[in-house]
């Protein structure tokens, strides 16, 4: 009788640890499943080799940037840029603080919630000097060298209706010691006294040049670029004009007058390369694929706080805080205080791969606020397995 007990007992705590350990190994492949999920989710679409979309217009020649109107993790847009900092010829003859734009555009449309970036130049730091850009059929130009208005960190000024859907435009941007001015068609449109895209000790040299889209991709562009130059000097309005008037006979190939720092014919490249003719050799890269410049783990912006994905990342990662702790709970080896760090931990170092690896994708950004966010989520999680932990008595 005492060994039939003896056996009854033995049986029940192998069938006690068969299911102990039937619990953790769910646990434990709940867990790796859904972490691999988060992973597989954060790094969608996984396109490390993505298209640079832009091309050359056949027939008249210039640039085509191709981009969806919302934003889109398959599709990033185009961008041409130069390589390397803008050179004047002779080395250092820049003129300080003046500086001449001409360059013949058209809109695919005039419908853009965001502000899509035309033409982007970038101090040596990589910080913006200053911007051309969309916002619905607006030309804006958009710098950060002139006091701000508006309470913004930066200065706007720019064209309406400029940009209408079809419409081609020659745009030639003057800017110096007595403002900035606009002109359409070799016709002056705007004037901003005291307003300048360089400051007054500031030359050229040494600026990147980006068409189509931001350097991190993250403002894409979409129509045709036909022409464009860059001078180191303040042109005259009859010399803008004249500038005009020979756009409108050679129509791809500008630097008409003297002091071209880049200009470029916009119908043809050898490879990747599009020449520039000016003799500066600021050549146009134009690759395949995209290559860009991301910051790892950018600070997030004001209205980032605000936006749908800030809860997608916050909720995505309670059920694997909760997962994780749960996990603990059932071995019997982890207070509730261990397990709800080891959970936060845990969520942590998920996010940070994902996030670290989205530097190296063009469609995704590397954000501070989606760790945080990644990592509260989980120790929700966290604190939730616990809560139902201490009411079931599982520790």
């Amino acid at each position: 009788m005492v060994h039939g007990a003896r056996q009854r007992i033995s049986k029940a705590k192998v069938s006690g640890f068969l299911s102990a350990m039937r619990r953790q190994i769910s646990l434990t492949l709940a867990c790796l499943l859904f972490g691999l999920s988060l992973l597989a989710i954060g790094l969608w679409p996984f396109n490390f080799r993505a298209y640079n979309h832009v091309d050359l217009v056949t027939g008249r020649g210039g640039l085509r940037f191709e981009a969806p109107a919302e934003h889109s993790k398959r599709n990033s847009g185009g961008l041409v840029f130069t390589p390397n900092p803008l050179a004047c010829r002779p080395a250092g003859g820049c003129e300080a603080g003046a500086l001449t734009l001409e360059m013949g555009l058209k809109a695919t449309t005039e419908e853009s919630p965001r502000l899509k970036r035309i033409v982007d130049v970038r101090n040596a730091d990589g910080t913006e000097a200053f911007y051309i850009c969309q916002w619905k059929s607006s030309f804006l130009v958009c710098l950060f060298n002139t006091p701000p208005n508006l309470e913004k960190p930066y200065c706007r000024i720019g064209v309406e209706r400029l940009l209408q859907g079809g419409r081609t435009s020659f745009v030639s941007i003057v800017s110096g010691e007595r403002g900035t001015d606009i002109y359409v068609d070799g016709q002056l449109s705007e004037q901003y006294p005291g307003v300048r895209l360089l400051k007054e000790s500031e030359a050229l040299d040494g600026h990147r040049l980006y068409l189509g889209n931001a350097p991190d991709l993250t403002c894409p562009w979409s129509g045709d670029i036909y022409a464009f130059a860059l001078y180191d000097r303040v042109m005259s309005p009859s010399e803008v004009a004249g500038g005009w008037e020979h756009w409108q006979g050679a129509r791809n190939l500008l630097c008409a007058g003297d002091g071209a720092v880049a200009c470029y014919r916009l119908d043809r490249r050898h490879r990747e390369e599009i020449a520039d003719l000016s003799g500066s050799d600021n050549t146009l890269y134009m690759p395949d694929l995209l290559v860009f410049d991301k910051k790892v783990l950018r600070t997030p912006r004001s209205k980032d706080f605000f936006h749908q994905d800030t809860m997608v990342n916050l909720l995505g990662f309670v059920p694997f805080g909760f997962l994780i702790c749960l996990r603990l709970f059932v071995t019997g080896k982890s207070s509730p205080r261990g397990c709800l760090f080891f959970a936060a931990a845990v969520g942590f170092a998920v996010s940070l791969a994902i996030e670290l690896t989205q530097v190296w994708l063009p469609g995704r950004d590397s954000s501070l606020l989606d760790l945080t966010m990644n990592t509260v989520g989980s120790a929700i999680g966290g604190a939730m397995a616990c809560r139902l932990g201490r009411a079931y008595r599982l520790y």
